[in-house]
């Protein structure tokens, strides 16, 4: 029987949870002198990656579950442009012969292939040109701590150009622990609040 998408979010707000909770035990810990700050920037860019990696994972499973009808939505109308069958041949034939595929940035990958398989691309097609754009500033932070390229730095300091940032906020980490004036939450905390946002928009 097929369930509710929004099992989805509800998953994914679980683990969002357990990567906030790390994070609040650590900076305690740095608070306490039992951990040094060198420490604290490396569990930020371990936890980001965990969080993005589970992100781009529900975007996966939503899409296959609403295809092969294991996911059903409560909120959108999906209909599919079509059917394969086997069902065990639906993923062989969206990966298009490759072991894997992208699913961001959003707008070329995710939303484009949606477009392909279910009409109107629903319901990835919900999501506002701002909301897209805060998800490709967020993949731009994590290119950045995952690879340190040249070009994926640049991408970042774009993205920081103009923000009212220390010198030492000015690094991917470090950016991560800012807080912006009068927010009360750490640029890390405010990407969970926004990443489950979106998943809860996009899983209803």
């Amino acid at each position: 029987m097929p369930r509710l998408s929004v099992r989805l979010y509800e998953k994914f707000k679980d683990r969002t949870a357990s990567i906030e909770s790390t994070r609040n035990k650590m900076e305690g810990l740095l608070i306490a002198g039992a951990v040094n700050l060198k420490d604290i920037e490396h569990l930020y860019a371990g936890l980001y990656m965990e969080l993005f990696t589970e992100f781009e994972s529900l975007l996966e499973e939503l899409f296959f579950g609403l295809y092969n009808g294991t996911y059903i939505s409560k909120h959108y109308s999906i209909n599919r442009k079509s059917r394969i069958a086997p069902v065990t041949e639906i993923q062989p034939i969206v990966y298009s012969g490759k072991s894997y595929v992208y699913w961001l940035p959003y707008k070329e990958n995710t939303l484009k292939r949606a477009k392909l398989f279910f009409d109107l691309g629903e319901p990835f097609q919900q999501l506002s040109n701002i909301e897209v754009k805060s998800i490709s500033n967020y993949h731009i932070i994590r290119n950045a701590i995952a690879h340190k390229s040249p070009n994926s730095l640049n991408q970042f300091n774009n993205i920081i150009s103009g923000l009212p940032l220390l010198p030492r906020e000015k690094t991917p980490t470090a950016y991560l622990r800012s807080i912006p004036g009068g927010a009360g939450q750490n640029q890390f905390q405010i990407a969970i609040v926004e990443l489950k946002m979106l998943a809860n928009k996009l899983c209803k």
